[in-house]
């Protein structure tokens, strides 16, 4: 069964928050310590989303903030050759950073080392919002990132209920980073507030535990976890449980259970896959695809990420990605 979306409005996705300059250590034998040479490219979870669709064909607009200098430029330059509408990234003038992340390019256990002090994403404002468009909008995407602080954690909430409002369907990534919160006990209680307003919840099991450890978000029979049922209860639609090597399950508030595996590839990085998966899932929904599907197109693009060098510069356009696919089916 489809996932019941509004088709025909004037824009498929709106996508919400983080747009971070990348910063890869250009020698894979290199680490952050030893490196010298690094190559520049355009990350955070939000953005690498926002790409992912515009390189499948989407209408991508995106809402951030980056600052009023060489690199914030460089990150909107990067999504508007990328397709991605950049009229609601805005050039924050205050003193605030766009967010750097260095990250190593090893096989296993890359380490990233991101600087988000006082970062221009979290500075954005409910008075940001372009409410007038949820009534064209088919997807509103946000990230738990933006919940991390104030005043992006009241323009993440407020979005969410005034877009579902609007009867735009509503996507929650958990993006779990610990790092980017200053208490993180606070995490559970912002990311419930949003869960109430989501129609789509994606997340790793880990990123689930974040919710509540003393509950099971795994399940492997035909059944939702007793977590995943705790959410689908309260109100959101569908539920994607990514689980690493073993794939995706997917649970629907009518019962269903959908699962998807892996393709196996040659790792160059153990990062950027979640937000590829995120991309091309969504792209299946909006194409009106079953979970099933979707997490099928999802885990092809994650492989194609994790195989390559950068997060959004290696998003498969839908050529690449069906080509991906159709390697493994023939």
């Amino acid at each position: 069964m489809a996932f019941p979306i509004a088709f025909g409005r004037d824009r498929d996705v709106f996508v919400m928050g983080r747009a971070n300059v990348d910063m890869y250590v250009t020698d894979p034998a290199d680490s952050l310590e030893t490196a010298v040479l690094f190559e520049k490219s355009v990350g955070g979870s939000a953005a690498n989303i926002a790409v992912g669709l515009s390189r499948l064909g989407r209408q991508v607009s995106m809402i951030s903030r980056v600052s009023a200098d060489p690199f914030g430029e460089f990150v909107r330059h990067f999504l508007n050759e990328a397709g991605v509408d950049c009229q609601h990234v805005d050039a924050d003038d205050s003193g605030a950073r766009t967010s750097l992340a260095f990250a190593e390019r090893r096989v296993e256990e890359s380490q990233v080392l991101f600087y988000r002090n006082n970062a221009a994403d979290l500075r954005i404002q409910p008075q940001d919002l372009p409410e007038k468009e949820w009534a064209k909008t088919s997807l509103l995407v946000v990230t738990g990132t933006g919940l991390s602080a104030s005043p992006s954690r009241e323009a993440t909430l407020s979005a969410l209920e005034s877009a579902r409002g609007e009867g735009c369907r509503t996507v929650l990534d958990l993006d779990w980073r610990e790092a980017a919160w200053n208490n993180p006990s606070e995490a559970p209680f912002f990311y419930n507030q949003a869960l109430s307003q989501s129609d789509v919840v994606i997340g790793t099991v880990e990123e689930f535990s974040v919710l509540d450890q003393n509950i099971d978000w795994i399940g492997e029979g035909r059944e939702a976890p007793a977590g995943v049922q705790k959410i689908l209860q309260g109100g959101t639609s569908l539920v994607v449980v990514k689980r690493g090597k073993l794939g995706s399950a997917a649970y629907t508030d009518d019962g269903n259970v959908y699962r998807a595996g892996i393709y196996p590839v040659s790792v160059a990085k153990n990062y950027g896959a979640g937000d590829a998966f995120a991309a091309a899932f969504l792209h299946g929904l909006l194409q009106g695809d079953d979970a099933g599907v979707a997490m099928d197109l999802g885990a092809a693009a994650a492989a194609i990420v994790v195989s390559s060098v950068g997060c959004a510069s290696s998003a498969p356009n839908l050529t690449t990605l069906e080509d991906f696919r159709q390697q493994y089916q023939t």
